[in-house]
Protein backbone atom coordinates (compact mmCIF):
# COMPACT_ATOMS: atom_id res chain seq x y z
CA UNK A 1 0.00 0.00 0.00
CA UNK A 2 1.50 3.56 -0.66
CA UNK A 3 2.01 5.64 2.03
CA UNK A 4 -0.28 8.83 2.36
CA UNK A 5 0.72 12.11 2.67
CA UNK A 6 0.25 13.74 5.75
CA UNK A 7 -2.43 16.91 5.73
CA UNK A 8 -0.61 20.32 7.01
CA UNK A 9 -2.95 21.60 9.93
CA UNK A 10 -3.57 25.05 10.55
CA UNK A 11 -0.98 26.92 11.91
CA UNK A 12 1.40 23.75 11.50
CA UNK A 13 2.66 25.87 8.17
CA UNK A 14 5.97 28.38 8.50
CA UNK A 15 3.87 30.20 5.84
CA UNK A 16 1.20 32.27 7.68
CA UNK A 17 -1.14 32.60 4.87
CA UNK A 18 -1.35 28.74 4.23
CA UNK A 19 -2.25 29.25 7.94
CA UNK A 20 -4.69 30.96 7.20
CA UNK A 21 -6.39 29.49 4.48
CA UNK A 22 -6.22 25.92 6.00
CA UNK A 23 -8.07 28.01 8.73
CA UNK A 24 -10.34 29.11 6.17
CA UNK A 25 -10.72 25.94 4.82
CA UNK A 26 -11.77 23.88 7.73
CA UNK A 27 -14.33 26.66 9.39
CA UNK A 28 -15.27 28.31 5.71
CA UNK A 29 -16.90 27.15 2.76
CA UNK A 30 -15.38 24.08 1.92
CA UNK A 31 -15.33 22.08 5.52
CA UNK A 32 -12.05 19.60 4.12
CA UNK A 33 -9.25 20.60 5.09
CA UNK A 34 -7.43 17.68 4.60
CA UNK A 35 -6.92 18.03 0.43
CA UNK A 36 -6.37 21.47 1.29
CA UNK A 37 -3.93 20.20 3.54
CA UNK A 38 -1.97 17.73 1.52
CA UNK A 39 -1.93 20.55 -1.40
CA UNK A 40 -0.76 23.41 1.55
CA UNK A 41 2.72 20.94 1.35
CA UNK A 42 3.36 23.13 -1.51
CA UNK A 43 2.32 26.78 -0.52
CA UNK A 44 2.62 28.04 -3.69
CA UNK A 45 0.30 26.17 -5.54
CA UNK A 46 -2.04 25.83 -2.55
CA UNK A 47 -2.23 29.74 -2.60
CA UNK A 48 -3.39 29.55 -6.36
CA UNK A 49 -5.80 26.81 -6.34
CA UNK A 50 -7.60 28.14 -3.39
CA UNK A 51 -9.17 30.87 -5.29
CA UNK A 52 -10.11 29.09 -8.43
CA UNK A 53 -12.07 26.57 -6.27
CA UNK A 54 -13.38 29.69 -4.87
CA UNK A 55 -14.84 30.86 -8.14
CA UNK A 56 -16.04 27.78 -8.82
CA UNK A 57 -17.66 26.53 -5.18
CA UNK A 58 -18.24 29.34 -2.77
CA UNK A 59 -19.24 31.66 -5.46
CA UNK A 60 -22.06 29.05 -6.35
CA UNK A 61 -21.16 28.18 -9.96
CA UNK A 62 -21.42 24.93 -8.90
CA UNK A 63 -24.61 23.35 -6.98
CA UNK A 64 -23.64 21.64 -4.43
CA UNK A 65 -24.73 18.33 -5.16
CA UNK A 66 -22.68 18.59 -8.58
CA UNK A 67 -19.44 19.60 -6.48
CA UNK A 68 -19.89 16.53 -4.41
CA UNK A 69 -20.17 14.23 -7.38
CA UNK A 70 -17.13 15.78 -8.02
CA UNK A 71 -15.50 15.01 -5.08
CA UNK A 72 -17.31 11.09 -5.28
CA UNK A 73 -15.34 10.80 -9.03
CA UNK A 74 -12.29 12.63 -7.36
CA UNK A 75 -11.79 9.37 -4.86
CA UNK A 76 -12.72 7.05 -7.30
CA UNK A 77 -10.34 7.87 -9.55
CA UNK A 78 -7.75 7.62 -7.64
CA UNK A 79 -9.03 4.49 -5.60
CA UNK A 80 -9.47 6.62 -2.39
CA UNK A 81 -10.64 4.22 0.92
CA UNK A 82 -13.43 6.69 2.02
Amino acid sequence: MASRIQPLQPGESADPVVNELLQQGRDGWWGDSAMFGVIGRNPELLKTIVPVFGAFFAQGQVEPHIHELMRLKTGQINDCAY
